[in-house]
């Protein structure tokens, strides 16, 4: 199935900077959709459309502004599991200022963070629970508009991610 998805996906590209699907990623998408090529082929293409419709390529964790928008913690993925073992990812959206950030880099530490959290098979396997913690929250850490982007991020993704 692996091989498959990756002949299928490669060929089917007329994009020529588009990277080769490597048997990682395949098997990321495969799991997703329980082997199912047809329909992981469906979540992978969907999952690249909102990359490259957001910007979400070609970043580098150490390079400003993403490398001080990682450093707020404002986004992270928890040291613990849950009772069934999936990941936690916190959004903490009082340490988000709009006025500061945008949404680019935002949403670009948060698929940084979720990509290496998708590294681990134990991850891949038992999903990871997203919480957008709005408590002590002001009217100046709200961003609609990103509250949005990353919800389509989500559901776009949430049978890779398991959310």
């Amino acid at each position: 199935a692996v091989k498959q998805f990756i002949d299928r996906i490669n060929s089917s590209s007329n994009d020529p900077n588009r990277k080769a699907v490597t048997p990682a990623i395949a098997t990321r998408f495969l799991l997703a959709r329980k082997y199912d090529i047809t329909r992981a082929m469906a979540l992978y293409e969907q999952h690249e459309l909102i990359r490259q419709r957001e910007g979400l390529y070609g970043f580098d964790p150490q390079t400003e502004p993403l490398r001080t928008e990682l450093e707020t913690g404002k986004f992270t993925i928890l040291p613990g599991r849950d009772a069934s073992g999936a990941a936690i990812a916190l959004f903490t959206a009082n340490l988000h200022y709009p006025m500061t950030v945008t949404h680019k880099t935002t949403l670009q530490g948060v698929v940084y963070q979720l990509d290496v959290a998708l590294q681990s098979s134990e991850t891949q396997k038992a999903g990871l629970v997203f919480i957008y913690d709005m408590s002590t929250s002001k009217y100046s850490n709200f961003d609609y508009d990103l509250s949005q982007k990353i919800l389509t991020l989500l559901k776009v993704r949430k049978h890779y991610y398991h959310v």
